[in-house]
């Protein structure tokens, strides 16, 4: 069994808002691991910077912690 804390975890409604966030963000390089069409696996430091991003453009992301 494996525990990986050092990651994040970003899911969209669907692929193009996914494929949006990334590159707002300009994060699509730091992506880890692609779960699915709409979720994707970053170091979580990039996850935070992801959603500073989009809060910085005025977006609210739901967020779990």
């Amino acid at each position: 069994m494996k525990f990986h804390l050092h990651v994040g975890v970003i899911e969209t409604s669907d692929e193009a808002t996914l494929t949006e966030v990334l590159a707002i963000t300009k994060l699509e390089a730091r992506v880890l691991l692609k779960l699915a069409p709409n979720v994707v696996i970053m170091e979580r430091e990039d996850a935070q910077e992801a959603l500073e991003e989009l809060q910085r453009r005025g977006l609210h992301p739901k967020v779990s912690r």
